[in-house]
């Protein structure tokens, strides 16, 4: 059993070293894209849905029971945390491969691989399923990092909403395009795997420790 999950452990090791690279090779190519190619409004392509806001008092923390949905904060873009709430229609929800990016308290936080509801402080995009990557990596430009730092403003607490209708995007050919959402697709599927390798990771320290 130890060393079944050392081996989960090394699986997800190199899963996450792998998704590094692939994220570094991405980086890479929008903005030398950004570079040499024209440019147009991020908008154009697509448009960002936000969260809604729930009381800290409907807050359930502690592990997932049936019923519940899983609730994300801006903290929760780096580590997922364990808070939960009952359903109501009221909730704004994302699935695996959405793509969620926070325009306060952390201006620019992104990720992918979340489920459940997200909070007001944080966005989805919506966009066509093939520039999604594209999208992501432009997210992650010097180009649009640089504008969502330039309209954050906020002394304690940063707040970057307006930045959202300056957000660029390269004038991309297909083919470059076709790259960029071959590289996302491929970080996905290797945190699904890291996400199922952690479950089994837990049951069996759960079932034998």
């Amino acid at each position: 059993i130890v060393n079944t999950i050392g081996s989960a452990d090394d699986l997800i090791e190199n899963l996450t070293s792998q998704n590094e690279k692939i994220f570094s090779i991405g980086l890479t190519t929008i903005n030398r894209l950004n570079e040499t190619c024209r440019r147009q409004l991020l908008s154009s392509i697509c448009k960002f849905e936000k969260g809604f806001e729930v009381g800290s008092k409907q807050y359930i923390d502690g592990e997932f029971k049936d019923g519940l949905i899983r609730y994300l904060r801006v903290g929760d873009l780096l580590s997922e945390g364990s808070t939960f709430l009952k359903p109501t229609s009221e909730l704004v929800v994302c699935k695996f491969e959405d793509i969620l990016i926070a325009f306060d308290g952390a201006p620019g936080r992104n990720a992918f691989g979340l489920e459940g509801a997200y909070s007001s402080g944080i966005y989805k995009v919506i966009c066509e399923k093939q520039n999604k990557g594209f999208i992501f990596f432009e997210l992650n430009s010097e180009l649009n990092r640089s504008i969502i730092k330039n309209h954050s403003q906020g002394t304690t607490i940063l707040h970057a909403g307006k930045s959202i209708q300056f957000l660029e995007c390269c004038k991309a050919k297909e083919e470059d395009i076709k790259t960029l959402s071959s590289l996302f697709k491929l970080m996905v599927l290797n945190k699904d795997k890291i996400k199922y390798l952690k479950r089994i990771k837990q049951e069996l320290l759960t079932k034998y420790f």
